[in-house]
């Protein structure tokens, strides 16, 4: 018997005798990236122009140290392999959870011992075609790749490998897509896409078909090419219940689990935000764990060695305020000693919540403040107030919790005044750090889909309205970050601070690295002499407790300065 919404009994499928290799992510190059926008761009030109642009800002906010730009962690690295000091791990000391996921539901429905983990193709290429050359079946995920041309260019790759494997491609951004050509050029390439923001059940239908080479026409949420595209009917819900199978983290292999994992709570987000491309593809529908299946996973995480940190990666954690302090209660109950980052909405964030917050070890609150003017927040349909947004940021502040906030500029009613609001916000709410980014319309989000409703022209990286465009949105990006200068600038901000906090730095010290390495980007660009910030940040860089290599590389396999491989990390989001 099965519900509509997910499993509620337990499921057996079928299981044959195959041996599986789950990818979690792979890199994308910013041609890629670009690639499914330029499918729909009237002007395909101006859209690399403005990429262009935009990069080129981006690189001007990376000062230089040791005789290269450096991004936080790579500068810190090299101060410190300068003076003899252990590096840090770059921000990619977690397994995607997607891919922990996967492997454990596998491992449950009877494929354990036949199952592999490819956190990122790209990144560990040599283990992972290994792996993929004994295999009968590929599960690569979307979750973390934005373009079909870089599921087209690993399903090439992994069939080089292996022309006898079969792969299959499944998560939420499949249904994300600009064009429906891109669903057409996937389903080429790979042996069947699953089209559904969750798959569980769809997935353990697919697996012994195409093992076997059987017809899957009658698999419902599936897309396939078979003498042209074909899609079958969907189904919207075809996800398993996430208390009854919750990762069992006292069952994974230790080379799954490493210094630092992530852990979500529930499932979905019911807010409507008309950037957010989140409502394409959910019905609002949120699912939460209960109380005591989180408690269960974090006892369990607690007992494993190697785990030193925790991230909640929930869409949005604890979306009520009684949630939020059951969980914190039953952390400090069962003794959760680890420290653990969240990310939260501005409203949830009052005094009794921060308080718990910190009581049960949270180090590091992420928020999508997005803008501190009211009438700009009305327009994102975002469901929060100016006020909400101070107040976070003081009761995080009070609290010694890091507070970083997301910051978007160029929404429509967006004008340099409402930018003012939040320069002033950054600098005199307390919060310690930030990170901004443009506008970008992706097609299928609420406010490409009301284009007309809010005198919008454009697309993506090219567009424009009655107050601002494009370009002007990413000026006021770098107009933040010159004007700015009591919080700290930090790009992945969810993964970077995250992992300076984990290696002994204090949540000060964190905001001063911060605003250092941003003084030095600035006193660049103003062509002003640096060797005090220089100094400062040498200076803050020898604290922490490092780790077990000497490096003086530039060790993040992120990197948009370059025309090579990026890493959409799941880290970033």
């Amino acid at each position: 018997m099965q519900q509509e919404l997910g499993l509620t009994v337990p499921y057996r499928p079928e299981v044959v005798n195959a041996r599986l290799v789950v990818v979690a992510n792979a890199c994308q190059t910013v041609d890629e990236t670009l690639d499914q926008y330029r499918r729909t761009s009237t002007d395909p030109a101006a859209l690399e122009a403005n990429n262009s642009y935009y990069l080129d800002q981006y690189v001007a906010m990376i000062p230089h140290v040791g005789g290269q730009r450096r991004e936080i962690v790579d500068a810190i690295n090299s101060v410190r392999a300068e003076a003899g000091h252990p590096s840090f791990l770059n921000e990619h000391n977690s397994c995607s959870l997607n891919g922990v996921y996967l492997y454990d539901l596998l491992s449950r429905f009877g494929y354990a011992g036949r199952t592999d983990l490819v956190d990122n193709i790209d990144l560990d290429a040599e283990r992972a075609r290994g792996l993929v050359e004994r295999a009968d079946i590929v599960l690569l995920s979307s979750t973390f790749i934005t373009s079909a041309a870089t599921i087209v260019r690993v399903t090439r790759v992994i069939k080089e490998w292996n022309s006898d494997v079969k792969v299959i491609v499944g998560g939420a951004k499949l249904t994300q897509f600009a064009d429906e050509s891109e669903i057409h050029e996937a389903a080429r390439h790979a042996d069947a896409l699953v089209l559904s923001p969750n798959g569980e059940q769809t997935l353990l239908k697919l697996i012994p078909r195409i093992f076997r080479d059987e017809p899957i026409d009658d698999v419902p949420n599936v897309a396939y090419h078979r003498d042209g595209f074909r899609r079958s009917i969907g189904i919207h819900h075809d996800g398993v219940d996430i208390d009854a199978y919750s990762v069992r983290w006292n069952e994974l292999p230790a080379e799954v689990l490493r210094s630092s994992v992530n852990v979500r709570t529930g499932r979905g987000c019911p807010f409507k935000c008309k950037f957010c491309t989140f409502p394409s593809y959910n019905d609002q529908r949120v699912d939460l764990m209960s109380v005591e299946t989180v408690l269960s996973q974090l006892r369990q995480i607690m007992r494993q060695p190697q785990v030193k940190s925790v991230r909640f990666v929930d869409d949005t954690l604890f979306l009520n305020h009684r949630h939020l302090l059951d969980v914190c209660h039953g952390m400090i109950d069962i003794g959760f000693d680890l420290p653990w980052t969240a990310y939260l909405r501005t409203t949830t964030l009052n005094k009794e919540c921060t308080t718990a917050l910190r009581d049960a070890g949270c180090k590091l609150v992420l928020v999508g403040v997005e803008s501190a003017d009211q009438q700009v927040l009305n327009n994102m349909f975002k469901g929060t107030r100016e006020a909400h947004a101070w107040e976070a940021a003081k009761n995080l502040h009070d609290s010694d919790i890091l507070g970083f906030a997301f910051i978007l500029t160029g929404f429509p009613g967006e004008t340099p005044r409402t930018i003012d609001k939040t320069i002033d916000f950054l600098n005199n709410s307390g919060i310690h750090s930030y990170v901004h980014s443009p506008l970008f319309v992706f097609p299928n989000s609420p406010i490409a889909k009301e284009a007309v409703g809010f005198g919008l022209e454009g697309g993506f990286n090219d567009w424009r309205h009655a107050t601002m465009d494009c370009r002007g949105a990413m000026d006021q990006c770098m107009r933040i970050f010159h004007e700015v200068v009591n919080a700290a600038y930090i790009d992945r901000g969810s993964s970077i601070t995250k992992v300076l906090l984990d290696h002994g730095f204090t949540v000060q010290e964190v905001r001063s690295l911060g605003i250092a390495h941003n003084e030095l980007a600035r006193r660049e660009l103003d062509d002003v002499a640096n060797d005090d910030v220089l100094e400062a940040f040498r200076r803050l860089s020898l604290g922490g407790g490092g780790g077990a290599d000497h490096a003086n590389v530039i060790s993040s396999p992120y990197s948009r300065t370059g025309t090579g491989l990026q890493v959409n990390s799941g880290a970033r989001f």
